[in-house]
């Protein structure tokens, strides 16, 4: 407890000084004054908490030093020093919030020691108070921020009438964007790969830290609102969009967090509160970035608005029999060609061109299975499956890149598998994998089967089949899994369980590895394609 003594008789401050209990850490005198106006400044220069004061003094007196703590430093407590014939003095002390008084002839160090202990209890009790206040007061601020947030969040998603977002602009006493309004949607670029090498520990915490920066300069900006709308991916709400703003915004990220943003614009909507259009426009604009590349600043005008004219790029008969003679040169010259036109022209919507690409992949896979084979115990290239590039790859260069690479892996299993004979050994581990793959398997109990050491069978299995035991467990189990996603009356955790994983969360995670998407998106793909 820091304590201030001011009086204008030297001795009477040395005695304080002598009796305030010096051994006791509980207690610090910060300092002294012979007057109010010495007292006053040195409150304005170091904390106090406790002011011993006299009364009459010279220059300023203790009444008016009392008015001037009362008005600039309300929590500090004061405590007064009197005479006898002080009485209506003191009253009045009291009446401008002093807690307590002493006479200064009569001082008795172990009195002042419980008065000062006393004041100390009440500053805990005080500060324990104020503690608690900040905590609710932060609780209800960030209650406040989420609502908010998802209020706005629900009327990027969805429609909503003009009502229900006049009302949330009422709510949170939010100021109207200045005509005309632009929706900005921003996404962090290689997100899942960011999680992956874990630099930032967890999303919440890369989320929290690209918001603030975000922010930062939005405020420097003028008004707007910053609205997070999916894991990585961003929407700013902004009358009079200045495009500078976001070319710092991208540049903040890369000098601050090493991280890349790709950003999609609306075109400008005169109505201030036209929250869904705008930002669906700029989350089209932002998928473009499948063409432009990373780093990117795509605006809706700039994009070709004539619908494209579909085709199935890949003639069924003509392709397969490419695939059928390995004719890997000129598949792939076709498919890059095809590629570098659409990548030159960016008319086709990207999400269109991907279904393109999947189904030359599925060509691939149906090849495979005419030969007994199976395109998820294609050797990864890496380190993905197929149907996960296809899916989530950022930009077409990626998926090109990627397909370079992976074609001749594709023929050289084929070319493998084609003069395939698995030693007979190899050929009952596979019927037991079959068989039992719903079962908590393992290789031990696998290797005892046919009489091998783990360590040989595994070995073993990897060179005959170009794949690990588990791998090729997983491989059945997803199979069986998009299977039975295909039955509506199954729900997730049951398939988890009849395939034979205990977690369905670790299900989910294994299945979106191999098909780019999680089970219930999968079922979605399953279901649009049979309705439509």
């Amino acid at each position: 407890m820091r304590i201030l003594i001011v009086d204008d008789e030297i001795l009477v401050r040395i005695g304080l000084k002598t009796i305030i209990p010096r051994g006791n850490e509980a207690f610090q005198v910060i300092g002294e004054a012979a007057n109010g106006v010495e007292a006053l400044h040195i409150l304005e220069n170091q904390a106090c908490d406790v002011v011993l004061t006299d009364i009459r003094m010279p220059e300023m007196d203790g009444l008016e030093l009392l008015k001037q703590i009362r008005e600039r430093w309300p929590a500090i407590k004061c405590l007064i020093l009197s005479n006898h014939h002080d009485f209506n003095y003191v009253q009045q002390a009291l009446r401008l919030g002093a807690i307590e008084y002493v006479t200064k002839l009569e001082i008795n160090p172990s009195e002042l020691k419980e008065k000062l202990e006393a004041i100390q209890e009440q500053l805990d009790i005080e500060k324990q108070g104020q503690n608690a206040r900040t905590q609710l007061e932060q609780k209800v601020n960030q209650y406040s921020k989420e609502v908010k947030e998802k209020r706005l969040r629900e009327m990027l998603l969805g429609h909503v009438s003009r009502g229900e977002i006049e009302q949330v602009w009422r709510e949170f006493q939010l100021e109207p964007f200045l005509p005309p309004l632009s929706a900005a949607v921003i996404q962090i670029e290689d997100y899942e790969a960011l999680m992956q090498h874990n630099r930032f520990q967890s999303d919440r915490l890369l989320t929290y830290t690209v918001q603030n920066v975000l922010n930062e300069i939005l405020k420097k900006y003028g008004n707007g609102e910053l609205i997070e709308v999916a894991a990585g991916k961003f929407c700013v709400l902004t009358g009079q969009l200045n495009v500078n703003m976001l070319q710092e915004m991208q540049n903040a990220a890369q000098a601050f967090l090493k991280i890349s943003l790709a950003i999609g614009v609306s075109p400008p909507w005169e109505d201030p509160l036209s929250l869904h259009p705008a930002f669906e426009k700029a989350d089209h604009a932002l998928s473009y970035r499948f063409y432009y590349g990373g780093g990117c600043i795509i605006h809706y005008e700039q994009l070709s608005l004539t619908p494209p004219t579909l085709s199935e790029p890949w003639e069924e008969e003509e392709w397969s029999k490419y695939i059928e003679e390995g004719n890997e040169t000129g598949l792939l010259e076709r498919v890059l060609a095809w590629a570098d036109a659409h990548s030159a022209q960016k008319t086709i919507p990207p999400a269109m061109l991907r279904e393109q690409w999947l189904s030359l992949l599925h060509m691939f896979a149906r090849c495979l299975k005419a030969d007994g084979g199976d395109i998820y115990s294609v050797t990864l290239h890496e380190q993905q499956y197929p149907y996960h590039v296809i899916r989530n790859a950022e930009t077409l260069q990626d998926i090109s890149q990627w397909f370079r690479g992976w074609l001749p892996v594709y023929f050289a299993y084929k070319r493998q598998h084609g003069k395939e004979k698995l030693r007979p050994e190899i050929q009952a581990v596979i019927r037991q994998i079959m068989a039992e793959y719903n079962l908590p398997l393992k290789v031990a109990d696998l290797a005892s089967t046919v009489g091998y050491t783990e360590n040989y069978l595994s070995i073993l299995f990897k060179k005959e089949t170009g794949k690990t035991i588990t791998d090729y467990m997983t491989n059945v189990r997803m199979k069986n899994a998009r299977e039975l996603l295909k039955n509506p009356d199954y729900k997730i955790f049951e398939i988890s369980e009849l395939i034979g994983y205990a977690d369905p969360n670790h299900f989910s995670r294994i299945f979106k590895q191999m098909e780019g998407m999680y089970p219930t998106e999968f079922r979605k793909l399953i279901f649009g394609q049979r309705t439509s």
